[in-house]
């Protein structure tokens, strides 16, 4: 089935990682599931209150305290609640969270666990027939780490539903153009009226329309699209990442960019995974240097940068992280993060257990080190 169809008998759950991406990616699947029946659940991660700018364009002032941006959350759950009406979604199957605003990265490097326990209690307490999260392609940096969370939970405590096919999982992209989640993903098609439609909803954002009016006006003309998501996916390197091999006591992985780019802060790679023993394991190595220290969150290790060179206005290396503190029977999310404003050069990629990854025929005689290539 190449996009959901939704029955009387459905029970949809979206999660959003702001208010208004209900409407900018999803809004021709909220009204098919209305029209279908479907009982609906929409669950918003943060209020969306840590975007300044048309804050203080709005309300005239430079200065905003955090009891500021408490109202401008307010603000903006009151336009999610008006967008869902338009779309046919009653106000009362909304959900909001209230996690910090720009800090889900934060949150997935730093103190994950009770987010992801609570995700897991949210997904069994609706039991979807069909579930829509973000892609850890998206570019903005919220979206593709709640994406990195969902998969953890997915993995770890509904693999068996999505294996017999009692729960579909679909991901969706708002920012960014990822060839790696664009050139597989499946486009919906819609009807005048649906598009109409969205377009109302996505009027109902009027704090974001005043600043980026000609970018979220764009969004009623795209087509949705989604991918569906399953064990077998392959991981395509995109962004800055060139190529990742996942060895038995290292993971490597090779970064080409242009030092010139305007961003915002240095280059930082990021890892995260499970450990032997079950916890979350995560990595922050800045980039470049000849060597660094890797900055654990739980233990002390070394990685270093190898062969770091300028090729003409591109800077590429080899970084090289001890694959050791991860457990082999687990996936390992990585990411070079180059920010510029809210939006990141690219999302997450998931480096498949070793164990599952396929070699390339020139690699057979490295087998039994372990070598899985990603490229």
């Amino acid at each position: 089935m190449a996009v959901p169809a939704f029955t009387s008998r459905s029970r949809l759950l979206l999660f959003a990682p702001h208010p208004d991406d209900e409407s900018l990616a999803c809004s021709i699947l909220l009204q098919r599931a209305v029209r279908a029946g479907a009982a609906v659940r929409v669950v918003y991660v943060t209020d969306g209150d840590d975007n300044p700018w048309p804050q203080r364009l709005l309300e005239r002032k430079w200065r905003l305290n955090a009891a500021d941006r408490r109202r401008w959350g307010r603000l903006r759950r009151t336009e999610a609640l008006a967008a869902l009406r338009v779309l046919g979604v009653n106000g009362s199957a909304a959900r909001f969270l209230a996690l910090p605003d720009q800090k889900l990265t934060a949150i997935l490097m730093c103190d994950a666990q009770s987010a992801l326990e609570r995700f897991a209690a949210i997904i069994a307490d609706w039991n979807p027939t069909e579930l829509l999260v973000p892609s850890i392609s998206d570019a903005h940096p919220d979206h593709s780490a709640l994406a990195v969370m969902l998969r953890l939970v997915l993995s770890e405590s509904f693999l068996e539903l999505v294996a017999t096919g009692q729960m579909a999982v679909w991901s969706y992209v708002v920012h960014g153009k990822s060839s790696a989640f664009f050139d597989r993903a499946e486009t919906i098609c819609q009807s005048r009226v649906e598009a109409a439609t969205k377009l109302r909803a996505i009027h109902c954002h009027k704090t974001q329309l005043k600043l980026s009016r000609k970018r979220f006006l764009g969004y009623a003309g795209r087509r949705e699209r989604l991918i569906k998501l399953c064990a077998c996916d392959k991981t395509i390197g995109e962004g800055s990442i060139v190529s990742v091999s996942r060895l038995a006591r290292s993971l490597r992985v090779e970064v080409r960019f242009s030092p010139k780019a305007m961003r915002l802060s240095e280059p930082t790679l990021f890892a995260l995974g499970r450990g032997d023993a079950g916890a979350l394991r995560c990595v922050r190595m800045r980039v470049p240097a000849r060597s660094s220290r890797v900055e654990m969150l739980d233990s002390a290790s070394l990685a270093y940068v190898a062969g770091a060179q300028y090729c003409g206005n591109a800077f590429a290396a080899e970084l090289t992280i001890p694959s050791s503190i991860f457990s082999s029977a687990r996936a390992i999310f990585i990411k070079l993060e180059r920010r510029s404003w809210f939006f990141d050069e690219a999302g997450w990629l998931e480096i498949a257990p070793a164990a599952s990854q396929p070699i390339a025929e020139a690699d057979r005689d490295e087998v039994e080190a372990g070598l899985a290539t990603i490229r």
